[in-house]
Parts: C-alpha cells; sequence; structure tokens
C-alpha cells in the first residue's frame, strides 16, 4: 500500500512539472527569387519505350543551343545503361518550348509550367502523363553541384558533369 501512495504521488507530480506550452507561430520564410529566363540546368524522366527508364539532363545555354544527355536504362545491372549526349537548339515561343537534337532527328515539345519547369506535349498538344498520371517533365536545377566558380568563367562545366556521368 505505501508503494501506491508513493506511486500516486509521483505520477501527481510529473503530470504537474509538466506545463502546457502554448506553440509559437514559425517566423515568415524568406521568398525565394525564381530565376525568370530559362537558361539553366534541368534534370527529369522522359518516356521511352522498350526500356525501364529515360533519365535526362538537359543544360540550355544562352546562345538557344542544348546539351541534352540521356541514360536509358534498359535493364537492373550497371552494363544496361546507355548514355548519350545530343546536342541541339531550342526556341521559346509564349510558353512553349521546342527542342531540337542531331540536326532535327529528335524533336521535343514542352509546356512551361508556374513553378519553372518544363512538361512534356504530346503531339496533340497536351500535357504527357503516364499510366501512373504523373508528368514527364524537365525540373529546374538551381544550383549545379559540380559547377565551381572557375567553371562558370571558361564553360567547362558540361565536360567536368560529363566526366563524371562516366563519358569519355
Amino acid at each position: 500500500m505505501k508503494y501506491i501512495g508513493w506511486i500516486f504521488l509521483f505520477v501527481v507530480l510529473l503530470f504537474l512539472g509538466c506545463s502546457k506550452e502554448e506553440p509559437a507561430p514559425l517566423p515568415p520564410l524568406k521568398k525565394i527569387d525564381v530565376p525568370e529566363g530559362v537558361v539553366g540546368l534541368y534534370s527529369g524522366r522522359l518516356p521511352c519505350e522498350n526500356c525501364r527508364a529515360n533519365i535526362v539532363k538537359v543544360q540550355l545555354k544562352e546562345d538557344s543551343s542544348v546539351v541534352f544527355v540521356q541514360n536509358i536504362v534498359r535493364g537492373s545491372t550497371p552494363d544496361s545503361i546507355d548514355t548519350d549526349t545530343l546536342l541541339g537548339r531550342f526556341s521559346l515561343t509564349g510558353d512553349k518550348m521546342l527542342v531540337d537534337l542531331s540536326e532535327g532527328k529528335v524533336r521535343y515539345n514542352f509546356q512551361r509550367e508556374p513553378y519553372g519547369s518544363f512538361a512534356l506535349l504530346t503531339g496533340a498538344g497536351t500535357v504527357y502523363r503516364d499510366q501512373d498520371d504523373m508528368k514527364a517533365e524537365l525540373v529546374r536545377i538551381y544550383v549545379n553541384p559540380l559547377r565551381t566558380p572557375a567553371d562558370t568563367a571558361t564553360g567547362d562545366s558540361v565536360k567536368k558533369d560529363s566526366a563524371v556521368a562516366g563519358e569519355k
């Protein structure tokens, strides 16, 4: 009986010691400045036939040129990944972007989304959605982790990025 009294006293003191704290509102977050132009680095996943995934990294340059690196995953082993670098040009008309690669042999149409990414368009001009109702889109990468300040001055970031990706 004595132990029950001590346990009861301990529980009462425990509850009295705990006070109700009112949660303070969080401070407002700083606004993020989203660059206005489309020049920059993008990454995403595009549809493909007879493969598991088509993962792309796209660099849009100020002179309207495009470096389009695609990794096509055919199986589950590292040997089943084909990397291909395509060069081309892009043009922007309103919120639509046309990307011509390999001298017009490969062509993609994209629509600019409100938050800065580009959604792939079908031949009918609608946004492409896969069987899981997910958009195929290029998401803008605002900070290139592989780029150094020296690369920015010389324009060598694509070479270094490609070397890291295993290209020669």
